[in-house]
């Protein structure tokens, strides 16, 4: 019994998810809580890049989040975005650390390139080494 419920709830959040992709927004863009158009969640100015679901439902609403709001827009406009750019000499399917360990204090580390949990995109950089305690 406890086979066949765990394979269910394994089955249901499969078919329950759904995916997002980062787009740019092309104008201002109402979130709603619900698809009812009563209740405006905030604004979301022209130009910012946020995720949106792939489909849309019934009403062609789509699912949307950007920052800490997460609800519906109606129809949104949008146009594809990537910030992605790749660097040379550099292997990308290996997974390694965000920072290589120094033998000696002090000194610089390098940063690879990430997309914060908000969807803003830091390009590689350098930085000082982490203090020790």
């Amino acid at each position: 019994m406890k086979k066949i419920t765990f394979f269910l709830i394994i089955l249901l959040s499969m078919v329950s998810c759904t995916n997002y992709y980062t787009v740019l927004l092309t104008e201002d863009t109402n979130v709603y809580a619900t698809s009812s158009n009563e209740n405006i969640i905030t604004t979301i100015p022209k130009d910012t890049q946020v995720f949106i679901s792939n489909k849309a439902n019934k009403k062609n609403y789509k699912k949307i989040k950007w920052g800490n709001y997460y609800g519906l827009a109606y129809n949104p406009s949008y146009t594809s975005y990537s910030a992605y750019t790749s660097a040379k000499g550099y292997n990308i399917s290996t997974p390694s650390n965000n920072y290589t360990p120094s033998t000696s204090s002090g000194g610089t580390v390098y940063v690879k390139g990430y997309t914060r949990k908000d969807g803003t995109y830091v390009s590689p950089h350098t930085r000082s080494t982490p203090r020790r305690r």
